[in-house]
């Protein structure tokens, strides 16, 4: 019965996407908010549209960070609005599934509990793992004894996931994310070109023009305030520069794939080297990543389909599937 009446919730840096058990009815928004003086300006899409853009009396955030709640008050404001805008969400019987970090501590299992109790005032929730998610929506038989590793590159971490036996026997969480690479152009766009551009403006160019090994020579025309005069200024930002400037955050995020893959045990070892490591996440879809991954580490990558949804594709499969049920868990510590 614990399942009749769950929702699927992916609650991302980035996006927040919810899911009803049907997979009909569902909402994506972006998770942040925009607050003056303690008053909620716009939570979502709206205060995404503030960002980089807002006056120095109004904060805009977001909640989370490193893939964790960083700040609960505002978690709870963004998830109860998120959740009053999804209709679906109306059936107060409801439970909610959440998919978490796999290395996440107990206090941080508390603190997603809290934040979904109260936005929702349910105390029905439950808890997968990201990496087991994902693997259930390719359809891989998470629960038998041989040994998966996935790998999902988001917009603020990476989760590298060893999976085995229906758990994670191993698993790390990276701060490295579609987030850092968008820094590091916006570093290489300050030194080499003198213009200072924004975060959203780097990621539109790591988006259009990104890629690893090989790409097409594009280019694309940003503003932004001279470093030199402090006035507007255009120019004409090139694919390669923008791909060259990602290429060590990229590394780092291999070199820690291929350091987890050296911690695996020899049988489970065995059977990546043989199967090969799934690549998921919004930010695995820059242009020949998988190749480029496949090349470092000598091992073959195969890229999800639609790897932006895979975590939340996972939970509605989870919900769905009563033999599914012993991958989720209860928060850890409920009562103090």
């Amino acid at each position: 019965m614990i399942f009749s009446s769950l929702y699927g919730v992916d609650l991302g840096t980035d996006t927040i996407k919810l899911r009803d058990k049907t997979g009909q009815h569902f909402l994506d928004s972006k998770n942040m908010i925009a607050i003056r003086r303690g008053r909620v300006l716009a939570i979502g899409s709206d205060a995404w549209e503030m960002y980089e853009r807002n006056p120095m009396d109004v904060e805009v955030s977001c909640p989370m960070s490193g893939g964790v709640i960083a700040s609960a008050t505002n978690m709870e404001l963004v998830l109860s609005y998120t959740l009053k805008k999804f209709t679906t969400f109306a059936k107060k019987s409801s439970g909610l599934c959440l998919a978490v970090p796999t290395n996440v501590t107990p206090v941080q299992q508390r603190a997603f509990f809290n934040v979904l109790r109260d936005s929702r005032q349910t105390s029905r929730v439950r808890l997968i793992d990201k990496g087991i998610a994902d693997a259930v929506s390719i359809g891989i038989p998470v629960q038998e004894g041989k040994g998966h590793m996935i790998v999902n590159v988001g917009a603020d971490t990476t989760e590298i996931s060893v999976i085995c036996g229906g758990r994670v026997i191993i698993g790390q969480t990276l701060k490295i994310g579609g987030k850092s690479l968008d820094a590091d152009i916006v570093t290489m766009v300050r030194r080499k070109f003198n213009l200072n551009i924004g975060m959203k403006t780097a990621e539109t160019l790591k988006n259009n023009l990104a890629f690893m090994i090989n790409g097409p020579r594009l280019e694309q025309k940003v503003f932004g305030i001279h470093t030199l005069s402090g006035l507007p200024k255009s120019d004409m930002i090139p694919s390669l520069a923008v791909s060259v400037s990602i290429v060590e955050s990229v590394d780092r995020m291999i070199e820690q794939v291929r350091a987890v893959y050296g911690r695996v045990p020899p049988q489970v070892a065995g059977d990546i080297a043989e199967e090969g490591i799934f690549l998921t996440g919004g930010t695995s879809m820059i242009l020949n990543l998988p190749i480029y991954m496949q090349k470092e580490l000598g091992l073959p990558i195969y890229h999800i389909t639609d790897p932006r949804n895979s975590t939340i594709r996972g939970i509605l499969e989870i919900i769905n599937h009563k033999e599914l049920k012993a991958l989720t868990r209860a928060p850890s510590l409920y009562e103090y």
